[in-house]
C-alpha cells in the first residue's frame, strides 16, 4: 500500500526535540527524505543516533531569518515544532524572553513557508493559548479571548499570535496549515534543563535520586491529561494525511490524573516507597487540564490505535533516567 509521504520531502523543524525526534523517527519510514532543522538547543542526537545518516540535517538558529529561509528549501511539507519551553517556574519568571524567541522563530518559519510555497505545513500551537477560566475539558471551538494561561503567559501569547498568523498567512499564499494544540506531552526523548525541567521528568529524577519525602509544588490535587510523545507524533501525521486544516485542534483527551497520583505512579514503576508534602506557595497552573477530544477523534478517523499507555511511558522515563543519570552517579 502506498504511504501517504512515499513521495514527499518533509522538513520537521525542532526535529531533535521530544515530539520532534518521534515525528523525525517516524516519517523517516515512510518519506522520500526528511530534512531536520535544529540547533541542538533542546534536543540531540542521543535519542535517535541512527537517524543522522538518513536525514538532511540542517543545523542553525530560527531566529536568524536567512537560516529559516534556506532550511525549508526543497521541502513538499513542513511541521514546525520548534520552540522554547521549560517548566512553570521559569516560564512565569520569564514571560518576555519566552515571548520574544518564540515569536521570532514563528515568524521566521511562516515568512519561509511563505516563500517556498509548499503543499502543507503543519504548525505546532499549545493549550497554553486558553484561559485560566475556561471551561474543563477544554473545547477546541472555546473562543481564544482574555490572557492566556497565566503560568505561561508569554509562551501562551507567542502561541496565540502563531495562530493568527497562520490564518493570515492560509490566505494569503494558499497553503493549507494545520494548527495543533498539544496538551501535557511527555516521553523519554526529553532533554534535561536542570530546574528548568518539566513536570513528569523533574518529578521523575527527584525520585529515582532517592528524594523522600518528596515535594509538590501547589496541592497536589492539580490534574492533567497526558499523552506520550510518540502518540502525539502519529496524531500530527494523521492530521495532515486526512487533509484537516479548517480550526486549531487540540491533541490531548478528557481523561486526567492528578500530580499526587503521578508521583505515586513513578515510585510505584520505579519500586520505591515515598511521602508526599505539598508547597502551596509554589504556581501549579490551571487546577484542571484536560481536552474535549471529539474534534480530534472525528478528524483522525476511527481506527488510530494509539501505542503508549501512560504507565508504559513512565516504565519508559525510568530507562530516560538511567540513559541520562544512572552512568553519572556511577562514576
Amino acid at each position: 500500500m502506498k504511504s501517504f509521504y512515499q513521495d514527499k520531502t518533509i522538513a520537521v523543524t525542532g526535529g531533535l526535540g521530544l515530539i520532534g525526534s518521534f515525528l523525525t523517527t517516524e516519517l523517516s519510514k515512510v518519506a522520500k527524505e526528511v530534512i531536520v532543522v535544529d540547533d541542538e538547543s533542546k534536543g540531540n542526537w542521543r535519542y535517535i543516533p541512527d537517524m543522522k545518516e538518513k536525514v538532511d540535517y540542517r543545523k542553525g538558529t530560527l531566529e536568524d531569518r536567512e537560516f529559516a529561509i534556506q532550511s525549508l528549501e526543497g521541502a513538499d511539507m513542513v511541521f514546525h515544532l520548534a520552540s522554547r519551553a521549560y517548566g512553570v517556574g521559569f516560564s512565569q519568571a520569564n514571560n518576555f524572553e519566552m515571548f520574544r524567541f518564540n515569536d521570532l522563530i514563528n515568524t521566521n518559519v511562516l515568512d519561509a513557508i511563505a516563500i517556498h510555497k509548499p503543499e502543507h505545513a503543519l504548525v505546532t500551537s499549545s493549550s497554553c493559548v486558553y484561559p485560566d477560566d475556561g471551561p474543563t475539558p477544554m473545547p477546541d471551538t472555546y473562543p481564544i479571548t482574555g490572557e492566556p494561561e497565566r503560568v505561561n503567559w508569554g509562551y501562551g501569547w507567542a502561541k496565540r499570535i502563531l495562530e493568527q498568523k497562520a490564518v493570515i498567512y492560509q490566505k494569503e499564499t494558499g497553503v493549507p496549515m494545520t494548527v495543533v494544540r498539544p496538551f501535557n506531552v511527555f516521553g523519554e526523548h526529553y532533554y534535561w534543563v536542570g530546574e528548568n525541567s518539566q513536570a513528569i521528568p523533574m518529578l521523575l529524577k527527584r525520585i529515582m535520586d532517592g528524594e523522600n519525602p518528596v515535594l509538590i509544588w501547589g496541592s497536589g490535587n492539580q490534574r492533567r491529561t497526558y499523552m506520550h510523545a510518540q502518540d502525539c507524533a502519529h496524531i500530527m501525521m494523521r492530521l495532515v494525511e486526512n487533509g484537516f486544516y479548517e480550526r486549531g485542534i487540540n491533541i490531548g483527551f478528557e481523561e486526567t490524573i492528578s500530580v499526587k497520583e503521578l508521583v505515586l505512579t513513578i515510585s510505584q514503576e520505579a519500586g520505591k516507597e515515598i511521602e508526599i508534602i505539598t508547597d502551596r506557595t509554589k504556581p501549579e497552573g490551571r487546577f484542571i487540564k484536560s481536552a474535549d477530544s471529539r474534534l480530534l477523534k472525528a478528524a483522525m478517523g476511527g481506527d488510530f490505535d494509539f501505542q503508549v499507555p501512560f504507565r508504559e511511558g513512565i516504565r519508559r522515563m525510568l530507562t530516560w533516567y538511567d540513559i541520562n543519570f544512572k552512568q553519572d552517579q556511577a562514576s
